[in-house]
């Protein structure tokens, strides 16, 4: 049976109940979440329901509730996970980049290490696509983006300072969507040429800055 999303961000019916801290709990909790990602490769998001997963997992039903009420909070989890990954490579970055004059190339890197990093998180392109899809997920992009938007606004601006920080906020957002489609493109296109992509984008966001 298919999970209806919830319609409020704020319902508790969607939010994740409890995080474990006990060993056995944790390798349960942690099994939840690897056994939704890898059938998201295999089925997509709209197949994937709790059902699937705890047979998939070998566990009833109240053992994947006791921390999940549905699939979306389980989607969350993973989303969240995956966030952070991205803007931890993006805060290496610009700490390793602090001191240097940014060029194409060297935001090119930063573009082909968030695609791999996105590449090999299990789900990825099914998780992603529900955090802009799903109106009950997309807080978790948002705030994912709001975090990376203020960190690299305030390191420009530490860069040079007296350069018009409204600017460099909107350019700022401008460049995180930019990488976000790029990643999303390059994940659902077969036949790209990611390098020339990675390249391109790479001149496009530092002639930005």
């Amino acid at each position: 049976m298919a999970e209806s999303a919830p319609q409020e961000l704020d319902d508790k019916s969607f939010r994740l109940r409890s995080r474990p801290t006990q060993k056995r709990a944790r390798e349960t909790f942690e099994l939840i979440l690897t056994t939704a990602a890898m059938l998201l490769e295999e089925v997509g998001f709209d197949k994937l329901n709790t059902n699937l997963i705890c047979k998939r997992a070998k566990m009833t039903p109240p053992a994947l509730y006791r921390y999940f009420p549905n699939k979306y909070a389980i989607l969350e989890e993973l989303g969240s996970r995956l966030m952070e990954e991205q803007n931890d490579s993006s805060f290496r970055w610009m700490d390793n980049n602090r001191d240097k004059k940014i060029t194409a190339e060297m935001t090119a890197q930063l573009l082909r290490e968030q695609y791999e990093i996105t590449r090999d998180f299990t789900g990825a392109k099914w998780i992603m696509r529900s955090l802009r899809s799903v109106p009950a997920l997309a807080d978790v992009r948002l705030k994912s983006h709001a975090l990376m938007i203020s960190r690299f606004t305030e390191w420009n601006i530490e860069k040079v300072p007296g350069r018009d920080a409204v600017a460099i906020e909107r350019r700022a957002r401008i460049a995180n969507e930019i990488g976000y489609a790029l990643i999303e493109m390059l994940l659902d296109g077969e036949d790209d040429d990611a390098e020339a992509i990675f390249a391109d984008a790479g001149a496009m966001l530092t002639a930005l800055r």
